[in-house]
């Protein structure tokens, strides 16, 4: 029964995927990082629940200490 998986949906998407970041030092030891990152998701083809394309944004910030 598990050989036909592949043969149940033959859809497929588009990712696009653009980030943006960096690293600021305060000194040699502190330091902030922060990154941005935008992800677009495209399809020509119907799923169960519709349209799926769509769009996400997320990030992080973070401090940081080395010793």
């Amino acid at each position: 029964m598990n050989d036909d998986i592949d043969t149940y949906s033959d859809l497929s998407y588009e990712e696009y995927q653009f980030t943006v970041g960096g690293t600021y030092n305060f000194t040699p030891t502190c330091y902030t990082t922060a990154q941005l990152t935008y992800d677009v998701f495209e399809s020509d083809e119907q799923y169960v629940y519709g349209d799926e394309d769509g769009s996400a944004y997320y990030g992080y910030l973070g401090f940081g200490y080395r010793f």
